[in-house]
């Protein structure tokens, strides 16, 4: 389980970078993009999540709905932190 999660983690701190470095975003903007690809991801998967469905026989793990809206708090929680604290959108590759 701590492997999934480090890895997890890794893949998506590297996502943020390459977004930045690539496109020109700040790093909050990308990360914020990252958790929305996230909940898109799961919106599009949501029929196969659901349990006793293709990836999820034995109905163990999180219910999608749950996801989704733990994955839709998250981007509204980033966006308010964003709202209050614009610096948070001046740090990363922009203008590079």
């Amino acid at each position: 389980m701590t492997i999934r999660i480090t890895i997890g983690a890794v893949l998506s701190v590297g996502m943020v970078v390459a977004i930045s470095y690539f496109f020109g975003a700040s790093f909050y903007m990308a990360l914020i993009g990252v958790v929305g690809f996230g909940v898109f991801g799961e919106i599009v998967h949501m029929p196969e999540n659901m349990p006793g469905e293709y990836d999820n026989p034995e109905g163990k793990g999180l219910h999608p709905a749950k996801a989704i809206l733990i994955g839709v708090f998250l981007v509204m929680v980033l966006v308010g932190v964003g709202y209050i604290f614009p610096v948070l959108y001046t740090y990363g590759f922009i203008g590079s």
